[in-house]
């Protein structure tokens, strides 16, 4: 089976990106070879150079005088990519990856096949950010909306708890070449409760080409994401995989016996924000230039939906609603009422 790395190049808190002038960015602070070391790993990173062209460069720099450490030369290392991306990572505090089949769309035969995808897990990033952040600042609400403030409230009402990190799930598609002709279809990590300069944080959890999400590719990560999402709000540590199945090789560090990737207080999700379009794809939801009513199950019309206030969620009064069978995996996770009235 395939096994697709689409994976985002991690240097501290933020992803390898791409400007329009497709020209690596530079710091005019800090010391000068530590400028210099950094702006020949964002050549690297954004593909303008190879491994092996910036490790020479380097080792050229380390004989003019300049303190390279040797671990960023890379040394005789016959996969020098690998080297290098091993040395941006080396201090990294972020979780492994979590490998999953996924359902995709083949560029050159326009069929779909499945291939193994990496993702950051919800329940493993609050995980790391609650064990290095301060729990005053990550459970304030003074940013939130009124409608995620209700929301957090209700969860908290139900769960019989005073205390409950509330969180969002963010979707956008990134431009990734130098024409804008390309695009990366990411879904991200907010804390809408954080304000000031942390009150945009957005944390990439999974990115791949735009071309290469299918009709059933959403389904896919959805389902590990609910996944991890139901484990947040119970605050239970997974013991099997998303779908129930046995670890893999690659998931060696939560098979350890210290593994434990819960928090103090349940996490919920209070928001989903994206554009139209990637509402549609992600969720299944009738796009605006359709006559097929407002359900993607039934042909319900606008005026035949009742809002649930508690749930947040256009519930449609329809037999198609009562089996719950059909949704997108997101649907399912805890606490999110798909029933109708």
């Amino acid at each position: 089976m395939l096994k697709t790395r689409l994976r985002l190049l991690w240097r501290g808190a933020r992803p390898a990106m791409f400007s329009r002038n497709s020209q690596p960015s530079s710091s005019s602070h800090g010391r000068t070879e530590d400028v210099f070391l950094d702006d020949v790993q964002d050549l690297h990173a954004e593909n303008l150079l190879s491994a092996q062209r910036a490790s020479k460069l380097l080792r050229k720099a380390c004989k003019a005088g300049i303190n390279v450490p040797k671990q960023a030369i890379g040394g005789t290392a016959k996969n020098m990519a690998r080297a290098h991306r091993r040395m941006a990572l080396r201090r990294t505090k972020w979780p492994k990856y979590y490998w999953f089949n996924c359902r995709v769309m083949d560029r050159k035969t326009k069929e779909e096949r499945t291939v193994e995808l990496c993702m950051l897990l919800p329940q493993e990033v609050i995980n790391i950010i609650w064990k290095l952040g301060s729990s005053e600042v990550l459970l304030d609400t003074d940013n939130f909306d009124t409608d995620s403030l209700a929301h957090l409230q209700w969860i908290k009402d139900q769960l019989g708890v005073e205390e409950a990190l509330g969180f969002g799930i963010y979707g956008d598609g990134i431009p990734c070449n130098y024409d804008r002709t390309e695009s990366v279809v990411m879904i991200s990590l907010n804390l809408p409760g954080l304000s000031g300069r942390n009150g945009r944080l957005r944390i990439p959890l999974v990115a791949l080409p735009d071309w290469a999400a299918s009709s059933n590719t959403y389904d896919d990560i959805m389902a590990v994401i609910a996944w991890s999402m139901r484990n947040m709000l119970t605050r239970s540590k997974p013991c099997c995989r998303h779908d129930g199945t046995e670890w893999w090789d690659s998931d060696k560090s939560r098979k350890a016996p210290n593994y434990d990737p819960t928090i103090p207080v349940p996490c919920t999700m209070v928001q989903a924000r994206g554009d139209w379009d990637w509402m549609g794809k992600c969720f299944h939801l009738p796009f605006h230039n359709v006559k097929k009513g407002c359900c993607w199950l039934c042909g319900v019309q606008r005026h035949e939906v009742i809002i649930r206030v508690n749930a947040h969620a256009s519930i449609c009064v329809s037999s198609c609603w009562n089996s719950g069978e059909g949704f997108p995996h997101v649907y399912h996770t805890s606490h999110f009422d798909v029933s109708p009235s």
